[in-house]
């Protein structure tokens, strides 16, 4: 489960920076110089929504590993009907610079539109979720909270079951990642 989730997060993040802007830069290999392609424009800096969202982030660091890091801890909670932050640590002067949030789960959508409200109060530009499976009411719910942020995954699921999980689906990532409850 890791090693696919891993290989996964990679593939997706060199689909998902597919059409970033990028420019050129002269540099000095041991035969000769040449311009090699890099991107341009602001700086990309991953955001992995704890617990699940750091089960993504070994595999796309190794697609962009100029990334910059930071991570978000906010879960959904049953009880209160309301989703919790427990833990924020992003990189500095991080105004105006393009977001990689990544979680592989989005079910009620909740934890993702609260990822994001949190991360445009800190004036961030374009962003991005890289997600492994969505549910169409989670895409809805977000499209509804911000409708710029754009979504790139591998399947849509349909359906919620009572408990607010995909089904079918993977079942819990961080639990199954960590193997751990």
């Amino acid at each position: 489960f890791r090693q696919l989730l891993r290989e996964i997060s990679m593939l997706l993040g060199y689909e998902i920076t597919r059409d970033l802007p990028t420019g050129t830069e002269r540099i000095e290999t041991p035969i000769t110089a040449m311009d090699a392609p890099v991107l341009t424009g602001k700086k990309l800096v991953l955001i992995s929504i704890l617990r699940a969202g750091n089960g993504m982030l070994a595999g796309v660091i190794e697609a962009l590993p100029l990334a910059r890091v930071g991570h978000i801890g906010i879960y959904r909670d049953h009880d209160l009907d309301s989703t919790v932050e427990y833990f924020l640590r992003l990189p500095e002067d991080i105004q105006g610079d393009s977001v990689l949030l990544l979680d592989p789960i989005i079910a009620t959508g909740d934890t993702m539109c609260a990822s994001v409200s949190r991360l445009r109060k800190f004036g961030v530009g374009n962003i991005r979720v890289l997600t492994i499976l969505a549910s169409k009411s989670g895409l809805q719910k977000l499209n509804a909270t911000d409708d710029s942020v754009s979504v790139w995954g591998l399947r849509l699921e349909e359906s919620l079951n009572q408990s607010g999980h995909l089904a079918p689906g993977p079942g819990d990532v961080s639990a199954r990642f960590f193997n751990a409850s």
